[in-house]
């Protein structure tokens, strides 16, 4: 029998007390908390910022030092007798405190995070996201024998462009906990908390546009031209917890000189290397110097090429293979059935979908390392059943008929 927890994950909520703690920049927790307080759920929110606390004003303050948090959140727990503690991922100092005393108490934990499978959804998994993640590494437990072989994904609703809309909720989010710094006089952000962290995303869309217009026919070339002999290389965001908690690096530089040096020592002399700078990540870091300067030391220059604001799902398709850290993009290449090589930790690197060789290796194994098609398909089932909402945290659904303009079914 089907219950209305599999028919729609809200129904986790029901008639429970639930807490929410940090969620991401925006409205999207202030309707959340509507949503499921439709449901009899009794919502309780707790701000560490003033950016938090501009879109979720009824909030209870925590303005201490965290290492008083443990004891705060403990009180917090047990005399509102929460049920379930939510947040907008786990690897924040914050979130970190608040799982170990959820965990101590018997609250149930609900990671939120960005679409494992994007565009156009969400992830929201139990106590835990990406490296956390609770899901099993069994191919047996995703085959189709252990799933409900009648039920098909429903059709995703394409949400459109977010930039423009988390865009301008960072920057409020930023400009409000500026501007009220002096309530949360402890709290420590994992980015510059001052009104001056709206400049990154105003510079980020100038370089959107410039970029744009410096590579124009780019993509052209690479999809054709180069098309199947380029290895495509997505970065992440330079302080993205899925590098500095679930990987060997110690930031994106050293993932780069890792790759260009494999690269330069080890790939088919035929192809290229295409390092694709993260949207989101245009305001804060330019890796052109550190590019050009590893690419003429190991003469490779006519061999690597750094871009910009390119079509990343035509990227992928024409690639010969993708190198991640653990970045979402290479479950968007395992889908398209292109071969990958993860060299962080990530909840998709598993044999028949990843490359399991070492880099070095990869460059030639990857004509002939395509996932196997079965299951990849019986994974991506399994993922979206299990975790990936329709939907964006920064834009709503037109016509969703809920307040978060999610599709929960």
């Amino acid at each position: 029998m089907t219950t209305d927890a599999q028919r729609n994950y809200l129904h986790l909520f029901k008639n429970k007390n639930v807490l929410l703690l940090q969620g991401p920049v925006g409205p999207f927790f202030w309707r959340f908390s509507r949503e499921i307080s439709d449901l009899g759920a009794c919502v309780y929110k707790i701000n560490f910022n003033a950016g938090d606390e501009f879109f979720y004003r009824k909030g209870t303050r925590f303005s201490g030092n965290i290492s008083k948090l443990y004891e705060f959140l403990l009180d917090f727990i047990k005399t509102h007798e929460i049920d379930s503690v939510v947040m907008f991922g786990d690897c924040r100092p914050i979130h970190i405190e608040a799982k170990k005393v959820a965990n101590d108490v018997g609250a149930d934990v609900y990671v939120f995070e960005e679409g494992y499978l994007r565009p156009n959804h969400i992830t929201l998994e139990p106590q835990g996201i990406n490296g956390h993640s609770s899901l099993s590494k069994d191919s047996r437990d995703y085959l189709f024998s252990h799933l409900d072989q009648d039920i098909q994904p429903p059709a995703v609703v394409a949400i459109g462009k977010t930039f423009w809309y988390a865009a301008a909720w960072a920057i409020l989010y930023y400009v409000a906990a500026s501007i009220g710094r002096h309530y949360y006089p402890h709290y420590q952000h994992h980015r510059p908390l001052s009104i001056t962290e709206a400049w990154p995303w105003v510079r980020g869309t100038a370089r959107k546009w410039w970029f744009k217009f410096k590579e124009r026919g780019l993509q052209k070339k690479l999809t054709t031209k180069w098309s199947n002999r380029y290895f495509l290389v997505p970065l992440q965001v330079y302080n993205d917890f899925q590098i500095l908690q679930h990987s060997p690096y110690q930031s994106i530089e050293t993932f780069i000189e890792e790759v260009i040096r494999s690269f330069a020592t080890h790939a088919p002399q035929e192809t290229l290397l295409v390092l694709k700078q993260h949207p989101f990540d245009r305001g804060y870091q330019e890796y052109s110097q550190l590019i050009a300067r590893l690419a003429k030391e190991l003469n490779v220059v006519e061999r690597v090429v750094y871009i910009h604001d390119q079509y990343l799902p035509a990227l992928i398709t024409h690639a010969q293979g993708v190198i991640v850290v653990n970045s979402t993009v290479g479950l968007s290449a395992v889908s398209e059935l292109r071969p990958v090589k993860v060299c962080g930790e990530a909840i998709y690197d598993l044999p028949y979908l990843t490359v399991q060789a070492p880099l070095d290796a990869f460059w030639h194994l990857a004509p002939s390392a395509t996932p196997d098609a079965t299951h990849v398909h019986q994974y991506m089932f399994y993922l979206t059943k299990h975790t990936q909402h329709n939907g964006s945290f920064y834009r709503r659904i037109p016509n969703s008929g809920q307040h978060c303009g999610v599709i929960w079914d």
